[in-house]
């Protein structure tokens, strides 16, 4: 299942398309040449590798807070789980993205905080 997110980037003044690859065995969160994917295991929490999802992020000048990579865990968690379907998980993921791009879209932008965030 593949759903496309489109998230606000300050430091490119637009919308950038993240992009969520779910499987049963992982999920992957792509964003042009950037890739975090956390693959499922029976005998362990899941595992995180590549680039993390705040470092994705970070580079297009967002910053997201330090559970939004959990969040998106658990969206998959429970579509995988079965607890929510394909429509849910789509939803709940636009939704969170919704919330990323209202935080991002309402950072402060005066000349001080413009050399920080």
């Amino acid at each position: 299942m593949l759903v496309e997110l489109k998230i606000f980037s300050p430091r490119w003044g637009r919308e950038d398309t993240y992009r969520i690859k779910l499987e049963r065995d992982f999920m992957e969160i792509t964003m042009q040449v950037r890739k975090s994917r956390v693959t499922w295991s029976d005998t362990a929490d899941p595992i995180w590798s590549g680039e993390t999802l705040q470092r994705t992020m970070t580079n297009d000048s967002i910053f997201p807070l330090a559970a939004t990579q959990d969040l998106f865990e658990r969206a998959w968690k429970s579509w995988r789980d079965g607890e929510i379907s394909d429509q849910q998980v789509e939803a709940e993921l636009k939704l969170l993205a919704d919330w990323l791009n209202s935080i991002t879209k309402a950072k402060p932008r005066s000349d001080f905080w413009s050399k920080y965030i």
